[in-house]
């Protein structure tokens, strides 16, 4: 849900946002890194922090192998200032390796959040939250509730 209330600076932000799961994943259109991203970007996820463009790209580029049929919907949007937080659901099959974890041709539907914070314009870091242990279950690699 989008505050109405936002000024127009926060509701470009929440615009370019959303081009991450609806454009980059969506579309798979990872030349967009470049015009959204700043050089010096920081991507904090579950697995350290990518740090610059080339690094970001290398972990979408991983994640699209493995999931090239992936479809990003956001559920929920929060604009405060300088960040946006999303709360996303991702869909997709697994078709190619993912963390060393071998195709299984098995869908997924998970659940992510992401924060987005904004510096002149461009995306300077990016904090997203998976449920891993949601998509390991899916994938039939850990058992729920464990045996």
């Amino acid at each position: 849900m989008t505050d109405t209330a936002l000024t127009p600076r926060e509701k470009e932000r929440e615009r370019l946002a959303r081009r991450i799961p609806e454009d980059i994943f969506g579309d798979g259109n990872l030349d967009l890194l470049d015009e959204l991203y700043a050089a010096d970007a920081v991507d904090h996820n579950a697995f350290g922090d990518q740090e610059g463009r080339t690094a970001i790209r290398e972990s979408y580029e991983a994640f699209l192998t493995a999931f090239p049929d992936v479809s990003q919907t956001v559920e929920d949007v929060v604009v405060d200032g300088d960040t946006v937080a999303m709360f996303i659901t991702s869909r997709g099959t697994h078709e190619g390796a993912l963390w060393g974890i071998e195709p299984t041709g098995r869908e997924i539907e998970v659940q992510q959040m992401a924060f987005v914070r904004f510096e002149d314009g461009m995306i300077a870091e990016r904090w997203f939250l998976p449920d891993n242990f949601s998509l390991l279950h899916q994938l039939e690699i850990v058992d729920f509730p464990p045996s």
